[in-house]
């Protein structure tokens, strides 16, 4: 396979001259096109030589085929007839090369060359690209839902909003493509329709665009690779992101096989397609599985021990006690406590929108457990960010009855506003600060004393 080489081609079937001129430059370099796919294409090394490449249309043409139909094959041999010999397919596309100087052109026709492109198109790219905006497009409502649920731990999570900007990147980049397809057309059209021919599409813009969306693409998947290697158990990683690739070595190995045995295209797409889906639900019930028996989640950095705990005669539950260093502890506010199982846990999310810092000291349940703290600093680094999470603290659930907030004075922390819950017109341990530049929430489980209040506003530098 040293003679072998594979590269990706970020392929439009309506800007075949960005192919032709790559595929012309990579055999002056000496690699000369054996195969193309979706994003790999692959190429054979060998003696730098000059060529000349066309890429044309054939509605005929599909990957389901078993071999080139009757009507390709006069095709091919009119273009060799022509002086260019076939190199490969992919679906309607159709490769050709010559060695000549200037080949002869053997799609004079410019109309009929336009039409080819517009029948290929609604063959195979308009329907794949309405379908990856309408499934981006459900994946941003879900990711907006999300933001809505708890605009706080979204705009801290840096994995949440990496995934949504790729996911609107991707959103913007299919709709460009398309509108830029569709002012093509419409150019071409009217070119032909004064006797000229379809319009060049090898544009610097388009380019630039190109790259900047791949180059955006390739940096967040690879910042979200290292993120998760260090978050996740490795064995975890890799079945995670071998889903997409294992499923496409097992679509395209059926599509493979079926074209072996002299499938019908109609056959092989069904049966195919088929696999694919069933192939999708068993790694998914496989995923679910690992995750079920060894979890899958974000790992928490911080060092901790585990206990079996009994719930019941019958019941135990494994229980993990965090050691970790927390600015505020219950020892502060209730002094010193003879207790082997607490936990102290800190979690710290940081984004360009929001840093959020949570602390937490509990215990695992039991009767006459010693109290318990939690409490979050938010530093919002905007404006609309501080009010969004303002507003959503003090929301109150509909399922929470009977339960108020009640302004408190603002001396008492030193505070712009300051809130307290109410149960039932009885104070509760939970308190909502807002500061000029950030957010204190505390969950107590008593109401504070004065001397308590004291302590939290030396302990959190308040």
């Amino acid at each position: 396979m040293k003679d072998k080489s594979k590269r990706i081609m970020n392929f439009r079937f309506d800007r075949y001259e960005d192919a032709e001129n790559k595929l012309e430059k990579l055999a002056a370099k000496g690699l000369y096109l054996e195969e193309c796919g979706s994003f790999l294409w692959t190429f054979r090394k060998g003696t730098p030589k000059k060529l000349k490449y066309t890429v044309t249309y054939f509605s005929e043409g599909s990957i389901f085929n078993p071999d080139i139909t009757d009507n390709q094959q006069t095709y091919i041999e009119y273009a060799k007839a022509a002086g260019w010999n076939f190199v490969t397919q992919f679906n309607q596309m159709q490769i050709f090369c010559s060695e000549a100087d200037n080949p002869i052109p053997f799609e004079t026709d410019e109309k009929e060359k336009l039409n080819n492109i517009k029948k290929c198109m609604k063959k195979s790219f308009l329907p794949s690209i309405f379908v990856m905006i309408l499934v981006f497009v459900l994946n941003l409502i879900v990711q907006f839902n999300s933001f809505q649920l708890n605009p706080i731990d979204y705009l801290s999570d840096p994995i949440r909003l990496l995934n949504s900007s790729m996911i609107a990147a991707a959103t913007i980049y299919q709709v460009y493509s398309l509108m830029t397809y569709f002012l093509w057309l419409k150019r071409s059209e009217k070119s032909i329709a004064f006797g000229g021919e379809c319009v060049k599409r090898s544009n610097i813009v388009y380019k630039i665009v190109d790259i900047i969306f791949m180059f955006f693409l390739f940096c967040s998947l690879g910042y979200l690779l290292f993120y998760l290697a260090f978050k996740t158990s490795r064995f975890a990683l890799v079945i995670s992101i071998g889903q997409v690739p294992i499923l496409m070595i097992v679509f395209w190995s059926s599509i493979k096989y079926l074209k072996k045995k002299k499938a019908t295209a109609t056959v092989n797409k069904l049966i195919s397609y088929t696999v694919l889906i069933i192939a999708s639900f068993a790694y998914l019930a496989l995923l679910m599985a690992f995750i079920m028996k060894f979890g899958f989640g974000i790992s928490n950095e911080s060092n901790y021990q585990t206990v079996d705990w009994q719930l019941s005669e019958t019941e135990s539950y494994e229980y993990r006690l965090y050691s970790d260093e927390i600015p505020l502890t219950s020892e502060d506010l209730y002094g010193p406590i003879d207790y082997n199982y607490y936990s102290y846990e800190k979690e710290i999310d940081k984004t360009f929108f929001l840093s959020k810092s949570a602390y937490r000291q509990d215990s695992p349940p039991a009767k006459d457990t010693p109290p318990r703290i939690e409490y979050e600093i938010l530093e919002p680094q905007f404006d609309f960010v501080y009010r969004l999470a303002k507003e959503h603290l003090l929301e109150i659930p509909e399922w929470r009855d009977n339960t108020t907030f009640e302004s408190m004075d603002n001396k008492i922390f030193d505070t712009v506003e300051a809130y307290q819950r109410y149960y039932e017109n009885t104070p509760t341990g939970v308190y909502m600060l807002f500061f000029g530049d950030r957010i204190i929430t505390l969950n107590m489980e008593e109401p504070l004393t004065t001397k308590q209040i004291s302590i939290i506003k030396e302990k959190l530098q308040i």
